[in-house]
């Protein structure tokens, strides 16, 4: 079941002892969880991300028309863009550009390294998240399945709906549920910075920015070691 501004910010009313919304108001909360919800998105952008077909342009370089960063590359594909099941080719496997430099110098060069509509290498632009190459450069025909960072939608309640009834807020939250607690935790943290004026309030503040960075992080943790990539199970005995 989609996670939604509602359940998020019901969540905070309880913890903030306020029910009626009368100290920190609904619309104030909303923007509190966009804020999140983009913070979510700088610090771990496969939070919000999608698997999606990204068509090539000439040459070498890449760059996203959607999408705030590529995660991964993982196949061509020779299908049509919106087929399904989709037909894949050839892997596609990353590589160290200062690798590809020292062995192909020229490998810009479509008449030193012909270019192709199929990908074998892929390379990221750490200067540049939205930037990307392909080894060989693609002829512009070309297609790859990637999955691509997304900067969130801001979350607005519609118009005509009453912005201080917590119903107004049932709008699906473009991530997981397993995000509720951190989201929590960032409505929580700009709440108490608001009231420093009252005691314990500082201290709550950043505790709850505390344990907002402490999730994140051990969310990439558990992925990092999960990851059916790189981790080899373990032969039948």
């Amino acid at each position: 079941m989609a996670l939604t501004a509602k359940d998020v910010l019901s969540r905070a009313r309880v913890v903030l002892q306020d029910a009626g919304s009368t100290r920190w108001l609904l619309p104030e909360l909303l923007d509190w969880l966009n804020d999140g919800l983009r913070s979510v998105a700088l610090y771990k952008p496969s939070a919000i991300s999608e698997t999606k077909v990204l068509e090539l342009a000439e040459g070498t370089y890449q760059e996203l028309a959607e999408g705030q960063q590529l995660l991964r590359a993982t196949r061509n594909i020779t299908s049509l863009v919106a087929a399904t099941p989709r037909v894949g080719g050839p892997v596609i496997t990353p590589i160290a550009r200062e690798i590809l430099d020292a062995q192909q110098p020229n490998w810009h060069d479509t008449t030193a390294v012909p270019f192709s509509a199929t990908v074998r290498h892929i390379m990221s632009d750490i200067m540049d998240p939205r930037i990307f190459y392909v080894y060989p450069g693609n002829d512009g025909t070309g297609k790859i399945e990637a999955t691509v960072s997304r900067e969130p939608t801001t979350i607005a309640v519609e118009g005509g709906d009453d912005v201080n009834d917590i119903a107004s807020y049932n709008i699906a939250l473009p991530i997981s549920p397993i995000y509720m607690d951190p989201l929590l935790d960032f409505i929580l943290y700009r709440a108490f910075s608001k009231d420093m004026q009252m005691a314990g309030s500082a201290q709550r503040s950043v505790a709850h920015y505390q344990n907002f960075m402490n999730a994140l992080n051990l969310r990439q943790q558990i992925e990092a070691g999960a990851n059916v990539n790189t981790t080899q199970s373990q032969p039948d005995s």
